[in-house]
C-alpha cells in the first residue's frame, strides 16, 4: 500500500466535535430510524458491521484481505446523501463501520494491516469508484462467544497486532478510528492483561456466592492502545457488558447510579487512570503502561432495559454525573454511546444525551419529511 505509516492525534478534532453521541445501528440495519436520532442529537452513526476475511476469487491464484458484509452500501450512501439535505453533512455528522460483535468472527490474520488497509479503501469506495468514501472511519467491536471454548474466546497476538497496526495506518491516512470494549476488556479495575475472555470476575460475588459470568475479560484491548495510543480518536466503555462491575455495583451493592458512574469516570480521567502490567504476556516488552484516555471517553449505554428492568446506567444519570464532576473541574467526559437505534425508536437516549453535550438540532427548517 501506499498509505503513510506515521499517525496524528486525532482525526476528530474538539474544535468541530468538542462533545460526541455515539449512535449503533443494529446488525445490518439501515432505515429511516436513524434520522430522529440524529435530529435528537447522535453526531457519530456507527453502522454495523463488517468482517474481514481472506477471500478466493476465480482467476487469482492467492487469497486477497477484503472486508465483506455490512448494511446495503446504496441504503447507506442514500441516507447520508438525505441527512446532508437536512443539513446533517459530515461536517455535523461522522459514519463509521464497525468490525466485530458478539458471536463474530474475528478477522483473519494471514494478511497484513496494509494489505487490509488496501481492502478497506476498496470496500468504503475510495478506489475504484466515483461516489468516494462511504463512512469516515472504523470502529472496533471485536468480542467473544457464548460457547466457551470457541476460538473468539482468545484473542491471538496476530489479532491484536493487526488491530493495532491497521489502526495506526487508517488513523495515519485521516480516517477516525475508534474501540467499543465490553467494560471487562478494558477494566479500570485491574491492571492484569489476558489475551482470554473467558474469564470471570472474582471480586464480584453474586447471591448465590458465584460469578454469574464466565466470559469476561482482563484488558484484551489495552494491547493495541498501549502500541499506538494516537490512533484511537475514542473509546466507548460498554458499562452494559452481561454482568458489569457497573451493574454488580448498582443492583447488588446498591450504590446509586450517578455515584458509581461519578468515581468510574474519576478513576479513569484522574488519579492512575488504566494502568495494564503486560509483563507476564507475549508483550512483556510493553513492561507496565498507563493509558490516557484525555478527551477520548466515552460512556457506552443500553437504549433498552434488560436484567429484569434494571439498566446499569442510565442517560439522565451519566449526565447527571458528568454535571457534577465537571462543576468541580474534573477532565472533560468527550461524550455518551448507546446500543443501538432500534432498541429506542423515538431517540430517547440521544435526545437526553443531545440536551447535555449539546449536540442536539435546534435549527427547525431541518426536518426527516
Amino acid at each position: 500500500a501506499s498509505a503513510s505509516a506515521s499517525s496524528t492525534r486525532t482525526n476528530l478534532p474538539l474544535e468541530q466535535f468538542p462533545r460526541i453521541v455515539v449512535a449503533y445501528q443494529s446488525w445490518n440495519q439501515c432505515d429511516e430510524s436513524v434520522y430522529q436520532h440524529v435530529l435528537n442529537g447522535a453526531n457519530i452513526i456507527i453502522w454495523f458491521k463488517t468482517d474481514m476475511i481472506s477471500e478466493s476469487s476465480d482467476g487469482v491464484l492467492e487469497p486477497v484481505a477484503a472486508f465483506t458484509q455490512g448494511p446495503n452500501r446504496t441504503c447507506v450512501e442514500d441516507t447520508i446523501a438525505r441527512l446532508a439535505i437536512m443539513g446533517h453533512d459530515r461536517s455535523r455528522v461522522k459514519h463509521l463501520i464497525s468490525v466485530g460483535g458478539w458471536d463474530a468472527a474475528h478477522p483473519d490474520t494471514s494478511h497484513t494491516a496494509a494489505e487490509y488497509y488496501d481492502a478497506f479503501q476498496a470496500f468504503n469506495g475510495a478506489i475504484g469508484t466515483n461516489t468516494g468514501r462511504v463512512y469516515d472511519g472504523l470502529d472496533w467491536d471485536l468480542e467473544g462467544n457464548d460457547v466457551l471454548n470457541a476460538p473468539t474466546n482468545y484473542f491471538t497476538v496476530e489479532c491484536l497486532e493487526l488491530m493495532a497496526e491497521l489502526s495506526n495506518l487508517l488513523h495515519a491516512n485521516g480516517y477516525i478510528v475508534s474501540m467499543a470494549p465490553p467494560e471487562s476488556y478494558l477494566d479500570v479495575q485491574t491492571s492484569e492483561f489476558s489475551q482470554s475472555v473467558a474469564l470471570t470476575y472474582p471480586t464480584d460475588v453474586w447471591n448465590d456466592g458465584k460469578p454469574e459470568f464466565t466470559l469476561h475479560g482482563r484488558n484484551a484491548y489495552a494491547y493495541p492502545l498501549a502500541k499506538y495510543p494516537d490512533a484511537f480518536d475514542f473509546v466507548s466503555f460498554q458499562m452494559y457488558e452481561t454482568k458489569s462491575h457497573a451493574f454488580y455495583n448498582t443492583t447488588v451493592l446498591g450504590t446509586s447510579q450517578v455515584e458509581y458512574a461519578m468515581a468510574y469516570i474519576e478513576r479513569l480521567l484522574h488519579n492512575d487512570g488504566i494502568v495494564v502490567d503486560f509483563t507476564d504476556s507475549a508483550f512483556a516488552f510493553l513492561g507496565k503502561q498507563t493509558l490516557d484516555l484525555t478527551d477520548r471517553v466515552v460512556v457506552g449505554l443500553l437504549a433498552k432495559h434488560v436484567e429484569n428492568d434494571v439498566l446499569p446506567l442510565t442517560a439522565k444519570n451519566l449526565t447527571s454525573a458528568i454535571q457534577r464532576l465537571e462543576a468541580r473541574g474534573s477532565k472533560h467526559v468527550r461524550g455518551g454511546m448507546y446500543w443501538c437505534i432500534r432498541d429506542d425508536p423515538e431517540g430517547l437516549v440521544a435526545s437526553v444525551l443531545g440536551d447535555f453535550f449539546g449536540t442536539k438540532t435546534t435549527n427547525d427548517s431541518t426536518s426527516i419529511s
